[in-house]
């Protein structure tokens, strides 16, 4: 699995939970877009920082 995939995945899951969040009135959509957003990109880092610890060196 690669960060691409796995990236859809959690911006469909994120987008049904801002969709419920915004029906209810606790977010707007601007607000769920940046949230949205920061999301993913903070899971970015995390998989990078993961990718590069568990890669094994080239010597």
């Amino acid at each position: 699995m690669t960060w691409d995939s796995i990236q859809q995945v959690l911006r469909i899951l994120f987008n049904a939970a801002g969709g419920v969040l915004i029906g209810k009135g606790y977010l707007t959509e601007e607000t769920s877009t940046t949230l949205i957003g920061a999301l993913l990109s903070l899971g970015s880092v995390a998989w990078w920082f993961v990718w590069e610890r568990n890669r094994t060196s080239v010597a």
